[in-house]
């Protein structure tokens, strides 16, 4: 394969399980935030009372169920799209991606120490948590020079309007439009 063609897909793949890692990380929030405006106390205590019982093969269907629950409806999303649903399909799939991600998310932050306790899981969760350290490793380069290059667009627009004589609080584009119409209507002389 040649290197710049394994290079593309490396980025690809590593973006990918950022994203993908970034959706866990902000879905495991979610649900705990979700989960916190739920008014029953009582039957939230019962659940973690629960949990915590488990033995760490009975927490693992319970990390399972969102796949169950979630992807037979991701293939009836991919229907809507093949049937003409295009924008019905998308929105169904990308709700029950975040959604799906969500639920796995927050079970897994529920029952994490049974499931680390099962080798065979937690031999799978440091080989994971592995690979999107390399992929943070990969993409850093990347996202230090798309910082870079925003910062020195921001610098190149501060200039301009330093230039024109724009305050950051009054009107911009509009403000320079006025200037500029008063300008051509001024009588040259």
């Amino acid at each position: 394969m040649p290197h710049r063609l394994k290079h593309a897909l490396l980025t690809v793949a590593a973006v990918v399980f950022l994203i993908e890692a970034w959706l866990w990380d902000l879905t495991i929030a979610l649900g705990h935030w979700v989960v916190g405006l739920l008014p029953w106390r009582e039957f939230k205590a019962t659940v973690v009372r629960i949990v915590q019982r488990l033995p760490p093969y009975g927490a693992l269907p319970l990390f399972l169920i969102p796949f169950v629950v979630i992807e037979p409806l991701k293939i009836i999303a991919i229907e809507q799209i093949a049937h003409g649903h295009f924008f019905r399909g998308v929105l169904a799939f990308i709700v029950l991606k975040f959604v799906g991600v969500g639920l796995i998310a927050f079970i897994f932050d529920l029952t994490r120490e049974k499931l680390l306790a099962i080798g065979w899981f937690a031999s799978f969760y440091r080989w994971v948590v592995k690979w999107r350290d390399k992929a943070h490793a990969f993409i850093e380069p990347y996202k230090v020079a798309v910082r870079a290059r925003i910062a020195d667009l921001k610098f190149r627009i501060s200039e301009i309007r330093r230039r024109l004589n724009l305050s950051a609080g009054k009107g911009g584009v509009m403000e320079l439009l006025v200037r500029l119409r008063a300008r051509a209507r001024k009588p040259q002389g």
